[in-house]
């Protein structure tokens, strides 16, 4: 209720007075996206949580534990530590991302076991353009000081749009693939000038081809039309692919022992229905 107090009094000062249908879907909203990061946390919190229980039961077993159960044991710890690390940076991205999430700017959601920051492109983007508002600018300076002091982490920017044809609004773009391409390569460029590492970032476009909402209605094309930017997971912290090295004496492979190379090290930071259809 705290958010949705913060989002609605961020209303009132912006904007004086406002009429209650308005005021009344803003602190709706406040609260939905509060009840989703509360549930993500919930998830997060029950997976250690259950990993913790056979951790502790194959720990039991340790006395006469052999090769098997040793492994076993050992992965166990990983999946462990690999979600308590995960629970941690999500909660480290609702702190820093919290003002603009009550200000509407930004959802934070996990989807596919991704950790996902969400922004809408009406606010970055004109009408079938890639060029950057600037309020969209803005949103974007603040989403860049976040990314630069994010340690071991790869981020992919990808545009998505509605389903409503490019072609219908701009002969500028064949389709929404050119656009949504555009519009995640721009996103990269801003993020550059404001010093995120270029080895750490790449551009994706998935057209309409991946909705977070259906297209049915005006509300979830508007949702449709966004930039996400996906925290890559590290390969390591969602499986244990078999490992690939010497030959022993069985026939069967020796673990290798070699570790993966570091990631790069971060830079010191600190509704009227279908009015012109948007991408």
């Amino acid at each position: 209720m705290a958010l949705a107090g913060c989002f609605a009094s961020l209303l009132v000062m912006g904007c004086g007075m406002v009429p209650k249908n308005q005021y009344d879907t803003a602190v709706a909203d406040a609260q939905r996206a509060k009840r989703t990061c509360d549930e993500t946390v919930a998830a997060k919190q029950k997976e250690i949580d259950d990993l913790r229980s056979k951790l502790a039961e194959a720990e039991g077993k340790a006395g006469a534990a052999d090769e098997a159960t040793r492994a076993e044991l050992e992965e166990l710890r990983r999946q462990k530590s690999a979600a308590e690390a995960r629970l941690k940076l999500f909660e480290d991205f609702l702190a820093k991302f919290k003002r603009m999430i009550e200000a509407g700017k930004l959802d934070i959601t996990v989807r596919r076991g991704q950790i996902v920051l969400a922004l809408g492109t009406d606010i970055l983007f004109d009408t079938g353009k890639t060029e950057i508002k600037p309020d969209g600018k803005a949103a974007l300076s603040e989403v860049a000081d976040v990314l630069r002091g994010v340690a071991g982490r790869r981020f992919q920017v990808a545009g998505h749009t509605d389903n409503v044809p490019i072609g219908k609004t701009t002969k500028e773009f064949a389709s929404n693939w050119e656009l949504s391409t555009g519009r995640g390569l721009a996103v990269i460029k801003l993020l550059l000038e404001k010093g995120v590492r270029p080895d750490v970032l790449s551009a994706a476009g998935y057209a309409e081809f991946d909705p977070a909402q259906s297209n049915a209605t005006d509300k979830g094309k508007s949702k449709n039309r966004r930039i996400e930017i996906v925290i890559v997971p590290n390969i390591e912290d969602l499986i244990k692919l078999p490992e690939i090295g010497k030959t022993k004496g069985d026939g069967t492979k020796e673990a290798s022992k070699e570790p993966p190379p570091p990631l790069p090290k971060p830079t010191d930071s600190s509704k009227p229905k279908d009015s012109p259809p948007k991408k």
